[in-house]
């Protein structure tokens, strides 16, 4: 009888996590016998694409509503512990024991589903690509949910191990390292977002990517734009940003800052897309301005295409990336240094096409599915 495995995510979004989840579904449905499934938090636009591979539930979701009298909020409270077994029940009823022999948790901010399921008392893998920021954004009682129920980690980079090891007290033993992965071949069209924004041939893209903002410094990529054009009024340089919401406090405050600081006509945020590739192609250099950032697929995907990434140093993973041969670190939130080197870029085509070959060269040695998919996949057959 074929081995099952449930793998849990915690959204099925056009981000990091959940994308590399499903490579790493497609991957195991086209190269093992085992049988996938899916368990995730919340819904979202890459469900679909889950379905096509494995069945995929839900984790049955309980609300909320304000009250103001006793009464009222004995009913609630009574309404919610109903929903809470209610809940577990359709858990035990999707999942009976016996039924899964490992479950492989894609994040770290799903402890209370793994305490749900700690029933099926079958050995829990958890992929870490979460560091501080996340880990306490969580809740201190979700991790520790993780660790009372987390058999053995796998952290995406040896910032991420450092950060269990040394900050959370994870012993070394129980974490592996795996980077994260690109799919085998990408499917793009150069020159398309180019034309739809009147960026010229000769302009130079500077892009950034990401849905948060403090964390993925989107507020910090204007920032370094200002600091650009003090520098270098008269170089041709654009800059897009890919991903986060179109509304909300948020967004206001970066589109004010943008409007005063006059680069309306310079700088575009663009909504998430389900084909981000064809921004990616269009970018001649990548600025990773995350404050924070484990080990950024968007990274891996924008050195696939070729292009150039300058990111901090002590941000977590993105280091270990580039290093010196794919593009520049610079000190944590230096500005100026990072606009140093993002005038140095482009100012000089063969140094980005150098580098730019570097990365493509190192991440289909590395961090290719058809290479990281088999260690993944020792693992967790160590523990089957």
């Amino acid at each position: 009888m074929n081995k099952k495995i449930l793998f849990i995510g915690h959204y099925a979004g056009l981000t990091g996590a959940p994308i590399i989840l499903l490579r790493l579904l497609k991957w195991m449905n086209e190269n093992t016998k085992l049988e996938l499934s899916v368990l995730l938090k919340q819904d979202g636009p890459l469900k679909a694409a889950y379905e096509k591979i494995a069945p995929v539930a839900v984790y049955p979701q309980i609300t909320s509503q304000k009250s103001t009298t006793s009464k009222s909020r004995f009913k609630l409270l009574t309404s919610l512990l109903t929903a809470k077994d209610k809940g577990k029940s359709k858990i035990i009823e999707q999942y009976p024991i016996n039924s899964i022999d490992l479950i492989f948790a894609n994040t770290i901010t799903n402890g209370h589903i793994l305490s749900s399921l700690s029933y099926l008392n079958c050995p829990v893998i958890c992929r870490v690509a979460e560091l501080n920021y996340w880990i306490h954004k969580s809740g201190k009682n979700n991790f520790e949910l993780i660790k009372n129920h987390v058999s053995h980690f796998i952290a995406v980079s040896n910032a991420v191990k450092q950060n269990l090891t040394v900050n959370h007290g994870i012993p070394e033993k129980k974490i592996d390292v795996v980077h994260g992965f690109i799919a085998p071949t990408i499917n793009f069209n150069t020159g398309k977002i180019r034309r739809s924004l009147n960026i010229p041939r000769d302009g130079i893209i500077v892009g950034g990517c990401g849905a948060e903002v403090w964390r993925k410094g989107k507020d910090l990529f204007i920032q370094l734009a200002i600091s650009i054009f003090k520098k270098s009024k008269n170089t041709p340089i654009y800059f897009i940003w890919l991903g986060g919401e179109q509304s909300g406090e948020d967004f206001y405050q970066l589109q004010h800052d943008i409007k005063q600081a006059k680069l309306s006509d310079k700088m575009f945020l663009i909504p998430e897309s389900p084909n981000p590739y064809d921004y990616f192609a269009d970018f001649d250099i990548f600025a990773m301005v995350s404050r924070e950032d484990p080990y950024p697929v968007v990274n891996l995907e924008l050195a696939a295409l070729g292009k150039p990434i300058i990111c901090f140093e002590d941000s977590g993973g993105s280091p270990e990336f580039v290093e010196n041969d794919s593009g520049f670190i610079v000190p944590y939130l230096d500005i100026d240094a990072f606009s140093e080197k993002v005038i140095l870029l482009a100012k000089d085509k063969n140094l980005r096409e150098k580098l730019g070959k570097s990365a493509r060269e190192k991440v289909y040695k590395r961090h290719s599915i058809l290479v990281t998919g088999p260690k993944l996949l020792e693992i967790i057959n160590r523990f089957l």
